[in-house]
């Protein structure tokens, strides 16, 4: 396999955050970013990617992307994808995903190509970080046994962000992996939600609930607790500080054994999820 030299300068920052764009237009002002607080080495990753025209979102871009494992001053071409836009079920938001096999761990770079209809294109070196040990629980994982707050604990209004209260609150993760029990578990704040993106993503699990929940229990966990009846009050839940989540929303897929067989970080469209949900239930 041959090395392409990348311009290191450029990569050689966090992950998420975007290089200078070579636009190739004057008029462009695209721009990307890899849109997660981890990505840990593997293969057949989810890497969803941002595109943004003057500091603005856009859905209707066709985006490209070729991944370079970064060795000193060069980078070693790993592989290149396709990103479609994943936006189903988001009302208009989502990001664009490409799979990539990320192995192994180390500094990684993206060179991002994008074009839109109205002409604007982009060619741009995205850094970020691939890791061996990841932080929040990952495929393969049990997932922690938080004793999450149900409707038989409290009022809903308390425990859930949004209004009305969805119904996603019936049994605690702990309860539903003692049980042996298929799980999705949302962790999503929807009055308080910094993306913006958790009550979208609340609706999208909630749209996929009546045709699988004979076989998959259903939890939202709401990120904050004390919200109620004083917004200032509020802390983050204690199954957010167990499962060391560093954004939000996030989506687990878990199977009877309790172990993760999914995770979702940041947007995901319906289709994302239903996906994980019919190879979860077989």
């Amino acid at each position: 396999m041959k090395a392409a030299v990348l311009t290191v300068a450029l990569l050689l920052t966090a992950c998420g955050t975007a290089a200078a764009p070579d636009t190739g237009a004057s008029s462009s002002q695209l721009q990307a970013q890899v849109v997660a607080s981890e990505l840990v080495a593997g293969s057949q990753q989810r890497v969803p990617i941002g595109i943004l025209d003057h500091n603005t979102p856009v859905n209707d871009a066709t985006v490209h992307v070729r991944a370079f494992l970064l060795q000193g001053t060069t980078g070693v071409f790993k592989g290149e994808s396709d990103a479609p836009f994943k936006g189903a079920g988001l009302g208009g938001a989502g990001v664009y995903v490409a799979h990539l096999d990320l192995v192994p761990a180390g500094n990684w770079g993206l060179q991002v190509t994008a074009s839109r209809p109205n002409g604007a294109h982009l060619s741009q070196q995205v850094a970020f970080n691939v890791i061996t040990t990841p932080v929040v629980p990952a495929v393969g994982q049990a997932a922690p046994a938080s004793h999450t707050p149900t409707t038989k604990d409290a009022d809903p209004t308390t425990i859930d962000s949004g209004r009305p209260p969805d119904d996603m609150h019936q049994i605690s993760i702990a309860d539903a992996i003692a049980q042996h029990r298929p799980t999705l578990v949302i962790f999503a704040s929807p009055a308080f939600c910094t993306s913006r993106i958790c009550g979208p993503e609340v609706k999208v699990v909630q749209s996929l609930e009546p045709a699988y929940k004979d076989r998959l229990t259903f939890i939202h966990v709401e990120v904050y607790r004390d919200f109620a009846p004083d917004p200032s009050k509020r802390q983050l839940a204690p199954a957010v500080l167990e499962w060391r989540l560093q954004s939000e929303p996030w989506i687990f897929l878990i199977d009877a054994r309790g172990v993760i067989q999914t995770r979702f970080e940041g947007p995901t469209a319906t289709d994302e999820v239903q996906a994980a949900i019919v190879k979860l239930l077989g």
